[in-house]
């Protein structure tokens, strides 16, 4: 007999439910994990890291494995959970060391720097860094030979130990960040090589300087150090060679304040004189910094030297016997703006260029001329307009007070003084601009600082005195929405047409041939990067000025790059003798 019974089919749906939470629950939850960092690099002598492990569940597990030899792991190799492995590298005696380590699938890099690479020579410095707490500097590098080259970066952070910040390179995007604090790299002939070193934004920021050296003198390069919640950046340049002293023309007035960087090029401690003058090249301090091997300090000028206060002058700087140093100043500026102060040295008697001034309609320059000698000098600034003709401006001598409208000023400075004029006029008025020639009987140069009256936006021009470069080069970055300005002036009775090579940051050609910049005698101009050259539009690469071909004697240019990000940020970019 068979017997049948119904089920409600309520309760069937119950069962079913069930029985899919039963199958459910018994499953493993899918994990994912995030980590602190996608690499690591360390420098020939080694050192410590760690790596935090965050899964998308505190139940998912992980373990590390595939370790290569010469990676020591200090703590715990697995966990469930959150997580941190920290692990060493011995000092290096050999060749560049790559290797590796897995967790949770994902392959980490570890890469060693060799203890020596052959032809590796010291290239020049930069005295200012900074990364997290908000702050990033990205390094731009630029391979201005015909034959590739290693080039090593190394950061000395003001921190002990040394901690190591986030390094990521924005042109290989699928590289995660590496925490380190150096870099050796390979770059193709005419290539250019950005490296941004970061970190969070929840910790106190670290300051410090960085060294580059390279296996040929054709590396060359700087810095740009940015500040995320105001956006604010200036370009710290990379100090070539050696001098016996550095000189920065500072001033406290008016609200403005002065910062100080100097970084030792030493693996000594070194105790480097300083001396401060007034406007006039009166003295006011004597002192000594005392910094570590490949030290670095910052401060603000008038709360270490109080004398500093409200006045304008000079602070020079010393290099100790068989050492070498580097210096920069840092100018801050109602309402909260910055750019960077070059340093003088190893200044000659053969004056100099600047590519670039604006007076009126909202902006104004302001020249800043020092005498570095040990004797009076003369010094004439002679100014043109774009045509090559003279141009008429308005003048105001800081010091004095005293206005005049010409085509040039001439002064005299005593010795070790400092010069101080503006330029501005009405709102109203038509823009003015054009390029400036210095002339001088003595050891004097100086900068221009360029400002935005209403944003109070400023970058400074530092005076061209390598008359003896054959062209210079401008590393561009238009990505991103940043935009690049150029200038360009010629000191020439003749007119002329200024040879342009322009490539990506891989080295290739993009503009050459039929590339020219057409300037009349004593003229300038100023374009658009992307606008002029539109195969420049949303990449990263360098533009070559060339000293025009049967050029007379005496015949000099001069360049200027300016890198205006989408906050309208004004900074300048340094040009590099080729």
């Amino acid at each position: 007999m068979r017997i049948s019974k119904s089920i409600p089919g309520g309760f069937l749906i119950l069962v079913l439910l069930g029985i899919l939470a039963a199958n459910v629950l018994g499953q493993s939850p899918v994990c994912t994990y995030t980590f602190s960092a996608g690499g690591f690099s360390f420098p020939a002598a080694g050192g410590t890291a760690s790596l935090s492990i965050t899964p998308s569940s505190n139940t998912c597990s992980w373990s590390v494995s595939g370790i290569s030899s010469w990676i020591a792991f200090t703590s715990a190799v697995s966990g469930t959970g959150p997580g941190v492995v920290t692990f060493q590298v011995g000092a290096n005696s050999g060749g560049d060391l790559s290797g590796s380590f897995v967790i949770a699938g994902t392959t980490f890099i570890v890469e060693q720097q060799a203890a020596t690479l052959q032809n590796l020579s010291f290239i020049g410095s930069m005295p200012h860094v900074a990364a997290e707490g908000g702050w990033h500097t990205s390094f731009t590098l630029v391979n201005k030979g015909t034959t590739s080259s290693t080039a090593r970066l190394n950061t000395f952070l003001d921190s002990v130990p040394q901690s190591p910040v986030l390094i990521t390179l924005p042109q290989q995007p699928s590289l995660g960040p590496i925490q380190g604090l150096s870099l050796d790299q390979t770059i193709a002939p005419n290539a250019s090589f950005l490296v941004q070193e970061s970190g969070s934004a929840s910790v106190p920021w670290v300051v410090g300087s960085a060294q580059l050296s390279a296996t040929t003198p054709s590396v060359d390069g700087f810095a740009i150090f940015h500040f995320d919640p105001s956006q604010q950046e200036a370009v710290v340049p990379l100090t070539l060679g050696a001098a016996g002293s550095y000189i920065l023309a500072f001033d406290n007035t008016n609200g403005v304040a002065t910062g100080v960087a100097v970084a030792s090029v030493s693996t000594l401690t070194s105790s480097i004189p300083v001396i401060i003058r007034d406007d006039q090249g009166n003295q006011l301090v004597t002192d000594f910094l005392q910094l570590p091997a490949n030290g670095h300090t910052s401060y603000v000028l008038a709360q270490q030297y109080p004398a500093t206060a409200n006045v304008r002058g000079t602070i020079e700087f010393d290099a100790p016997s068989g050492a070498q140093i580097s210096a920069l100043g840092i100018r801050y500026t109602p309402p909260g703006t910055l750019t960077t102060i070059p340093s003088l040295s190893n200044v000659g008697t053969n004056g100099g260029y600047m590519a670039y001034l604006t007076s009126a309609a909202g902006w104004q320059t302001t020249f800043v001329l020092v005498n570095t000698g040990t004797a009076s000098a003369s010094a004439t600034l002679s100014f043109f307009d774009p045509t090559g003709k003279p141009l008429s401006l308005p003048l105001t001598y800081l010091q004095s007070g005293a206005n005049t409208t010409a085509t040039s000023l001439t002064q005299t400075l005593a010795a070790r003084a400092s010069l101080w004029v503006l330029t501005t006029g009405p709102s109203g008025a038509p823009l003015l601009t054009g390029s400036v020639q210095l002339t001088t009987n003595g050891n004097v140069s100086g900068y221009e600082i360029f400002r935005d009256t209403v944003t109070g936006q400023e970058a400074v021009v530092p005076i061209e005195t390598r008359a003896d470069s054959k062209g210079y080069i401008l590393a561009f970055d238009n990505t991103n929405g940043t935009a690049t300005g150029v200038a360009v002036s010629i000191a020439s009775q003749f007119a002329n047409e200024v040879p342009v090579v322009v490539r990506d940051d891989q080295g290739n050609l993009l503009v050459t041939g039929t590339g020219f910049v057409g300037l009349q005698a004593n003229g300038e101009t100023a374009f658009n990067m992307a606008s002029t050259f539109p195969s420049t539009a949303n990449i990263r690469g360098t533009i070559e000025f060339d000293l025009p071909p049967n050029s007379p004697a005496g015949t000099g240019i001069s360049v200027l790059g300016i890198r205006i990000p989408q906050s309208l940020t004004l900074t300048t970019l340094p040009p590099l003798a080729k």
